[in-house]
């Protein structure tokens, strides 16, 4: 072994002694395996949230704080979007949720995944700098994401905010009331009961006069005189929806009679169209004659007429006997195309005598059909109607217990209200001082109170407009920005907000019947959110 190799092996033979050597220190000062799970965290216990819950981000503290109807449940650091990607702030709710998710996008895993926006906006888990870091979604910690995604569900509201504010338990005399609970029992037998039976002659006479049974009663809903409760208007859901199954069963009896009259009366036009073109060979036949014999009537009226030019230059009597012949003979062939003219003439107006009254006959039976073919469009009509308004009233007793989003916008002085994802109600409203400021309040129905007559409500303020942001350019011409704050007006706090907006009666009626636990009101400066479309709640976004 020469000096080289023996140095590079020395080398190598203490590299391995040291290695042996810590080994052995780590292995004795490791303590037992027993006393290392002993040292292990036990798991939290999984919090139980009571009544709808709440999700406050506050992107000044970088944190996460769950709310359900009794207070502050728990609550996380995030790491919220960074500068260009910043986490858009204002009222959300889940749209999805994922225990795996990969980002198409951004190429990176994001565990426990719960979507705010179909645009790309999450809660998930992921690393925490202790500052904004992601790409506009929300992180949290392992731990807590999983935690969190086994507490909420579809629908939960996530509000996003700049400050730090938590839901307070709130009380005003212009939050909306739901309707007196009502006695189930009381309403049994109209709930199984429709407004129509079976068809009936008055079906008919609807369908004669072209009227069709879908608008023939529209006597839906609690009737007059009947005190309007939750019990009641599920009874007569229930009616509608038994009344509108009977009708469909109705309108297919008078659809199925008008096809079979409009089948007949088509082929009677047919019959009748048919029978008349028949008669169009014979009356060509008819012209044809009628054309010839007055084409040989009138080459014999120029052999009469050469004949008569003849007679009188000839002067011998065998002449004139030739003569009176040939006369006798032109005057009988005169005399046989006039009685063949008359003839045609003849046979001329039988045929259009006939023609007409199988003219009449066309016409007769396409009025028919076109009356019968009114009908049978009406009762089709009628049917996609009747139908159509069963799968809406189907869909809104289906949806009933699910609790509603109502957004009362001042930037287009529209009330919003959707239900499970659906738009229910589009209506006009009023907000007094409309030029100030109110900014955006979310109101949180909690539960009943012990006779269900009234609901219990939280308050937050997801954001306040204090200031307005203008620009202007400085002596070198480059674009500076200067905040200048707004005019005085009415404090931007949830009591002001519900004193200065106006609900019209009959909304506010149809309102009554909608709200109940899980509903949230947000009433706001803004419009709705460009991100509301399908599948989603009301979303407001604030900056």
């Amino acid at each position: 072994m020469h000096t080289g190799q023996k140095s590079r092996f020395l080398r190598a033979l203490s590299v391995f002694g040291l290695a042996v050597s810590l080994t052995a220190t780590l292995a004795l000062l490791a303590p037992p395996a027993d006393a290392a799970k002993r040292s292990r965290k036990k798991p939290r216990p999984a919090v139980e949230a009571q009544g709808p819950l709440t999700l406050m981000v506050s992107l000044k503290r970088q944190r996460v704080t769950v709310y359900d109807k009794n207070g502050k449940i728990t609550s996380a650091p995030i790491s919220s979007g960074r500068r260009g990607n910043r986490t858009p702030t204002g009222v959300f709710s889940i749209l999805q949720k994922r225990r795996r998710h990969y980002s198409n996008l951004y190429g990176s895993a994001m565990p426990n995944m719960q979507r705010i926006t179909w645009s790309g906006i999450a809660l998930h888990a992921g690393p925490l700098p202790g500052y904004p870091a992601s790409h506009g979604c929300i992180r949290l910690p392992y731990s807590f994401s999983k935690r969190l995604f086994s507490m909420t569900e579809l629908g939960t509201r996530v509000i996003v905010t700049h400050h730090d504010d938590s839901p307070r338990s709130f009380a005003h005399t212009k939050l909306l009331k739901p309707l007196p609970p009502g006695n189930p029992k009381k309403f049994a037998s109209i709930a199984n009961s429709g407004l129509e039976g079976k068809s009936t002659g008055a079906d008919a006479a609807n369908l004669l006069l072209g009227v069709t049974p879908a608008h023939a009663s529209e006597n839906f809903g609690v009737p007059e005189g009947v005190e309007r409760t939750r019990a009641a208007v599920e009874a007569y859901r229930l009616r509608e929806i038994s009344s509108l199954e009977n009708r469909i069963e109705s309108i297919k009896a008078w659809h199925k009679k008008a096809s079979g009259k409009l089948k007949s009366a088509n082929a009677e036009l047919r019959s009748a169209t048919k029978a008349e073109r028949e008669l169009q060979p014979e009356a060509r036949n008819i012209a044809q004659r009628l054309r010839a014999a007055e084409a040989a009537q009138s080459a014999t009226k120029r052999s009469f007429r050469d004949f008569m030019l003849r007679a009188a230059a000839s002067q011998d009597a065998e002449a004139r006997n030739k003569a009176a012949l040939e006369e006798e003979a032109l005057e009988a062939t005169a005399l046989r195309h006039l009685k063949e003219i008359e003839l045609a003439l003849s046979d001329r107006d039988a045929l259009d005598d006939l023609m007409e009254e199988r003219r009449a006959a066309i016409e007769k039976a396409k009025t028919r059909r076109d009356i019968l073919q009114d009908r049978f469009a009406a009762a089709r009509k009628a049917l996609a109607q009747t139908r159509s308004r069963l799968k809406d009233a189907k869909e809104a007793y289906k949806r009933r217990e699910r609790p509603v989003t109502i957004l009362l916008s001042k930037k287009t002085s529209k009330l919003y209200v959707r239900q499970g994802y659906d738009p229910v109600l589009q209506a006009d409203v009023t907000f007094d001082d409309p030029d100030a400021p109110i900014g955006t309040h979310v109101f949180h129905a909690l539960e009943y109170n012990a006779d269900g007559t009234e609901l219990r409500w939280q308050a937050v303020t997801a954001a306040r407009k204090y200031k307005k942001t203008v620009f202007y350019r400085n002596k070198r011409g480059r674009k500076r920005r200067k905040k200048v704050v707004l005019p005085p007006g009415p404090a931007q706090t949830p009591e002001n907000a519900l004193k200065r907006v106006t609900i019209p009666s009959e909304v506010s009626d149809v309102l009554a019947e909608l709200i109940k636990p899980g509903s949230a009101i947000i009433v706001t400066d803004e419009r709705k959110s460009n991100e509301t479309g399908k599948y989603t709640d009301l979303i407001v976004t604030t900056r």
